[in-house]
């Protein structure tokens, strides 16, 4: 028997604790944050997970532990369109990591991403009894109890820190030494980034991370006055194309689809703004996939090629005093005049057409130029 519903009705904890004590198997697919996750049970246990989230993605997930550095995950990426061989396959093929930490990431992998859902205050979820992915995956095998055990404890947790930490764009400041020797491993890499200048959110996305794992390592600095937060310095509001249309998902498709054929960057992010107010309701889903196809035609008719090379056409001074948002931020640090659009698509944790609007509006603005690469010499 399937079930339906939200997670506003039907805590995550108990949805997980029905199907492991009605040994159940199949998938459970939960939507919401413009994130869909799926969790894949057998027999009562949980044997896999995959998420739409970039940064959840293997190659994202062992750049954030220190495993691989972009540069190689860019390769392994290449490769792996090359041959369909699985990417952490490859990765163990070119000693990137070896098969036993690859197995243990995985695991992790898989939790974490369960883990973030018990901080979703809304999600909608159905149980797909008896049904699992074609494709072969990694069987993990994980024990439900502590899964939920733990997702309780950092649900607390959260909640302990945005009291502390009201919003992402604050910009933390390093005042006094850490205690590296309580860091863990991945903290260390994160550690660099707190410069005084990055917001928590900006940070989250350099670093390949989620934003629990970076305002945690914040929040322990702050009780350790180890670190202080500032306001972001002040900049020109951006126009939301949602505003002054109230939120009701019915005026969001119809303003939509009157603005379709004439932008569909306008009418994607009102569908976009439609599908967050209600993860339950099929229609501006199919609406957003219709509006994404028409983008991606029109990006290439604007010129946005992903074999082109983006060269810088502004100083690093000039892009300082520019209103760049997070995204927009790590798309600009990753243009280096060697790699193609499709090589920053592979490893921006970035979904794929937000990173090409990114780039179209850079184009547009004159901050970057698009060149064709050069011919091989013979």
């Amino acid at each position: 028997m399937g079930i339906t519903g939200n997670l506003r009705t039907m805590a995550l904890s108990e949805l997980l604790q029905w199907l492991s004590m009605g040994l159940k198997t199949g998938t459970l697919l939960i939507e919401g944050h413009g994130v869909e996750k799926r969790i894949f049970f057998q027999d009562g246990r949980i044997s896999s997970s995959s998420s739409s989230e970039q940064r959840e993605y293997l190659g994202h997930f062992l750049v954030s532990h220190g495993y691989i550095t972009e540069e190689e995950l860019k390769m392994a990426m290449e490769v792996q369109e090359e041959s369909s061989i699985l990417l952490g396959k490859i990765l163990v093929m070119i000693n990137a990591v070896s098969e036993t930490d690859l197995l243990r990431l995985m695991r992790k992998k898989a939790e974490e991403s369960i883990y973030e859902v018990f901080m979703w205050e809304e999600g909608g979820f159905e149980f797909l009894d008896n049904e699992l992915p074609e494709q072969k995956m990694v069987p993990l095998s994980l024990d439900v109890t502590g899964i939920i055990m733990e997702g309780l404890r950092r649900l607390d947790e959260w909640r302990r820190i945005r009291q502390k930490i009201s919003k992402l764009s604050l910009v933390p400041r390093i005042v006094q030494p850490l205690d590296f020797a309580r860091l863990s491993e991945q903290e260390k890499l994160v550690v660099p980034f707190i410069n005084g200048i990055r917001s928590i959110d900006e940070i989250a996305i350099q670093t390949h991370n989620s934003e629990f794992v970076v305002t945690k390592l914040i929040f322990e600095g702050l009780r350790a006055k180890s670190i202080e937060l500032e306001e972001p310095p002040e900049t020109a509001p951006q126009a939301s194309v949602a505003e002054g249309l109230g939120g009701d998902i019915d005026n969001f498709l119809k303003r939509g689809r009157s603005v379709m054929a004439d932008s569909p960057e306008t009418a994607w992010r009102l569908f976009k703004a439609a599908t967050e107010l209600d993860p339950n309701d099929v229609r501006p889903r199919e609406a957003l996939k219709e509006a994404e196809a028409s983008l991606r035609s029109g990006l290439a008719r604007d010129g946005i090629d992903p074999q082109k090379i983006p060269v810088l056409k502004i100083t690093p001074e000039q892009s300082l005093k520019l209103n760049f948002n997070p995204n927009e931020a790590f798309v600009l640090s990753r243009i280096n005049s060697a790699w193609d659009v499709k090589s920053i698509l592979k490893i921006s944790p970035i979904k794929e057409i937000e990173v090409l609007l990114i780039f179209k509006r850079f184009y547009a603005e004159g901050i970057i130029e698009l060149k064709e690469k050069k011919a091989p010499h013979r």
